[in-house]
């Protein structure tokens, strides 16, 4: 009788399964251990109390009611066991690699592969998982979480299952594979997925869905470009008859600034006046498209993150910036199955979906780039990460969540930091998440050096005055780079002289000739 799986190795029989999930002898389980082992029969990874301790916990409870329905088992007995905790005896043995992953496996199999659930013999299932990715994933968590304790005292505990957590995953943009998974900092103390199972505030990480919607083509008109000004300073918004008033880090605010700008230093005020002029709906819409499927509120705060999401869902997310526009079919973990005789067993695959232009995309990526060389994420090249990168920094109001997303051409990378219970730690994602990351990428592409973004069709690249936002001409004091969607180009600068009404008039005439 098939009893689920510990790592890559499948239980049978009740004996087995009593010493891989209890660590006990059959005739030492409880009542209430040995309801949970009989629930487990009709589906056993779906069951399981290391995959679903929930599920589990549900599943045992219904064997108990039926029993004491039965007269097996009296009221005493059965109050005893329905208020018994679930504990399994961890079962990582030595040198086995991504506990975490191998339990992402045991789902995928169950929702993709349900043919297996029941413990096919000599079946064999082919992972998207990199061992040296992996390798350097859980070397960065561990090494990153040590060096936040050792220089932040206050963050230490004593007991084990209530010690600072993080989870990584890394996935390839282009098919969407899972390529690197760490759950957790110590999988023999808590075997909760927490990169795919944790529901937290993203914060700031979500930004990049705000500009990315004010940055769009719609109905034939743009809204902002990365030069268009915004206004960074202290506001108050009703929300349903309540004050409501965004607050930057710090409360520093900086005035006029650029959409680059804002994005760049993570700026609170600019961002919420930015959701507000182009409209909540048009947010989650863009959210939506690129993968969000968490509830979202239409309210000023939703901009801010203000909502929870799972890390796998939110590193989804950012895989169209990464690869030019692309929602992944399927994040996934399995690259292929077989049977044990070689034939190939089918998988259902879904190709991915064009859901923004590259042209938007590449835009995006810049503003990304830019938070790296000269915003929140621009320590990581004092942490020994040089190459071109793409990211975001996360940090959430209450100091309970601390996130980094960022990606190259070909991986994309997120790690989240926080306390299980919710404890307010008031770091940053620049303080907390961003050296993990920064150190996973740096190994990474040590190892496998990639390609650099480049612009698309569609993208213009040219300098504008960064006074006033203008293109910027020869008579201009200071120029600075820019990245515009073709047609969205801003006129001449005409504060510095030189710059005739007929030169202005024939640009205009030039751009609208190109938007025809």
């Amino acid at each position: 009788m098939y009893l689920g799986q510990r790592g890559s190795q499948a239980i049978r029989g009740v004996s087995s399964a009593a010493r891989a999930y209890f660590g006990k002898e059959v005739h030492q389980v409880t009542l209430a251990e040995s309801a949970l082992l009989a629930g487990m029969v009709r589906a056993p990874n779906s069951y399981s109390p290391v995959i679903n301790p929930e599920r589990a916990r549900q599943r045992r409870d219904v064997v108990l009611t039926r029993m004491r329905e039965l007269g097996r088992i009296g009221d005493a007995e059965y109050t005893q066991a329905r208020h018994e905790v679930v504990r399994i005896q961890p079962n990582v043995r030595p040198g086995q690699g991504a506990p975490y992953f191998v339990d992402y496996i045991e789902q995928e199999i169950e929702q993709r592969l349900p043919d297996l659930n029941g413990g096919a013999r000599g079946a064999r299932i082919y992972t998207t998982l990199d061992l040296a990715l992996q390798r350097f994933a859980e070397t960065a968590l561990t090494r990153g979480l040590e060096r936040l304790e050792a220089s932040r005292p206050r963050l230490r505990r004593g007991d084990p299952t209530e010690r600072l957590q993080a989870a990584l995953i890394a996935l390839d943009p282009t098919t969407g594979r899972v390529v690197a998974l760490v759950g957790g900092r110590d999988y023999r103390v808590s075997q909760f997925n927490r990169a795919l199972l944790a529901r937290r505030q993203p914060g700031s990480a979500f930004k990049p869905f705000v500009y990315l919607a004010a940055l769009r083509e719609r109905r034939g008109a743009v809204a902002f470009t990365p030069a268009t000004f915004v206004e960074d300073s202290p506001l108050t918004l009703d929300v349903d008859g309540t004050s409501w008033s965004p607050r930057n880090y710090e409360d520093r605010y900086e005035g006029r600034v650029t959409v680059r700008r804002a994005l760049e230093q993570s700026l609170n005020a600019a961002t919420v006046r930015i959701a507000q002029e182009i409209g909540l709906p048009a947010v989650i819409e863009s959210a939506r498209a690129l993968g969000i499927s968490s509830p979202l509120r239409p309210v000023p705060a939703m901009a801010l993150g203000a909502f929870e999401v799972t890390p796998i869902e939110l590193a989804a997310a950012y895989l169209p910036f990464a690869n030019g526009g692309f929602k992944a079919g399927a994040i996934t973990a399995v690259r292929a199955a077989s049977e044990s005789d070689g034939s190939s067993i089918g998988m259902r695959e879904v190709a991915p979906t064009a859901v923004i232009l590259a042209a938007e995309a590449y835009l995006m990526t810049s503003l990304l780039e830019g938070v790296m060389a000269t915003g929140t994420g621009a320590s990581a090249r004092a942490l020994g990460l040089t190459s071109a990168v793409a990211g975001k920094t996360g940090t959430t109001n209450d100091g309970r969540d601390a996130w980094f997303v960022g990606y190259t051409p070909t991986l994309v990378a997120l790690v989240w930091v926080g306390f299980d219970g919710g404890d307010v730690h008031g770091l940053s994602g620049a303080q907390a998440a961003l050296p993990i990351w920064a150190d996973f990428m740096r190994q990474t592409l040590d190892a496998y050096p990639g390609p650099i973004f480049a612009a698309p069709a569609g993208v213009t690249v040219t300098s504008i005055d960064p006074s006033n936002g203008k293109l910027a001409t020869r008579f201009c004091p200071v120029s600075a780079p820019e990245v515009f969607l073709q047609g969205t180009e801003p006129p001449p600068c005409d504060e510095h002289g030189g710059v005739t009404d007929q030169v202005i008039d024939w640009w205009r005439r030039f751009r609208d000739w190109l938007n025809r």
